[in-house]
């Protein structure tokens, strides 16, 4: 084969290979662009719900009522895991007994 014959497809692969490689880094930009832009409302929100919680968080530690309202919500917690304050309702029956008596 003759040597132009060469030069020409060599530089036909470089200038095919360097058209794939320029529209690959374009689409690529393109890509990560709508990603990031999908992404960033949610990332956004997520930084916003822990500045919430920190202001929260410092806020609690000055005000003496919220510290107060957050003891009496531990106060209603029963102090047993597994045994609860609030009494099971009565039986049927007893409330048909309650009533007879309530009629006499």
């Amino acid at each position: 084969a003759p040597p132009g014959l060469w030069l020409g497809r060599s530089s036909l692969v470089a200038q095919t290979f360097m058209k794939g490689l320029i529209r690959g880094v374009f689409y690529g930009a393109i890509g990560v662009t709508l990603l990031f832009l999908c992404l960033a409302p949610l990332i956004a929100k997520h930084i916003r719900m822990k500045q919430a919680k920190k202001i929260a968080a410092m806020k609690a530690e000055k005000s003496p009522k919220i510290r107060a309202r957050q003891g009496l919500a531990m106060s209603l917690r029963p102090r047993e895991p597994g045994k609860s304050r609030v009494t099971p309702p009565p039986e049927p029956r007893i409330l048909q007994e309650q009533d007879k008596q309530a009629e006499k």
